[in-house]
């Protein structure tokens, strides 16, 4: 009987096909035998065995408790430029920020974080040299209606850090397109005697965002030269 009727639907199915009729093609009997699948699970439930990139997860980490700052990693010099260094066992705690940052200190000694009014959360890694982030300039002033890259593009424009830039051979790694419109009002940076890691903070807590925008900064010597990677996120 089965037969039959598996017979009776393709015969159908083809009448229709040639007929330039809209049908579906008829799904098999199932086997009365099969074992149901199981079924699979989201991507989201990600097993707790693995690990991820530090800087991600301190990102998260400053996410979670709304607040504005910077990361500073020591990274890899590779193909694609500045890689992660570090990486974290998972789960990771990302909450409360003492505690969870105090997770990240423990699994790696030379990464430190403090906090202030001024430049909220710092996380640094000991062992990079880090000097474009003490640069000091006279002043920085732009205005920008564009997302942070066109803010800190400005900054990288200024004479003192070129002159930098080539007199300590520093490159940056990454280049990015042109951002879109996203601002109104436009952004307005303007300070003086600053570091380029004040700035930056001044660009962070500039967009007013929840949670606020974190700065992370890595950079690899890379023979002779240094390879450096800032991004706004």
């Amino acid at each position: 009987m089965n037969k039959h009727l598996v017979l009776i639907k393709r015969y159908v199915f083809l009448v229709c096909l040639l007929a330039g009729i809209g049908c579906r093609n008829p799904a098999p009997e199932p086997a009365k035998d099969a074992t149901p699948a199981k079924p699979t699970a989201p991507a989201s439930q990600a097993s707790p065995a693995g690990d991820m990139e530090a800087g991600a997860a301190m990102l998260r980490i400053l996410n979670a408790a709304h607040r504005s700052g910077g990361i500073m990693l020591r990274g890899e010099c590779g193909v694609l430029g500045v890689t992660e260094s570090y990486r974290m066992k998972t789960p990771v705690i990302f909450e409360p920020l003492d505690k969870a940052l105090q997770e990240v200190s423990a699994r790696y000694q030379n990464i430190y974080w403090r906090e202030s009014p001024a430049s909220g959360v710092r996380v640094a890694d000991s062992d990079i040299k880090a000097r474009l982030l003490r640069l000091k300039l006279r002043e920085f002033r732009v205005i920008e209606d564009r997302e942070a890259d066109a803010v800190m593009a400005a900054l990288w424009r200024t004479p003192e850090v070129t002159a930098f830039l080539r007199r300590n051979h520093v490159h940056f790694s990454r280049h990015t397109g042109t951002p879109r419109k996203v601002i109104s009002p436009p952004m307005i940076v303007e300070i003086k005697n600053a570091t380029v890691a004040d700035i930056l903070d001044r660009i962070a807590t500039g967009y007013r965002q929840d949670p606020p925008k974190v700065w992370v900064y890595r950079e690899c010597d890379d023979k002779k030269e240094t390879l450096v990677d800032v991004q706004m996120k």
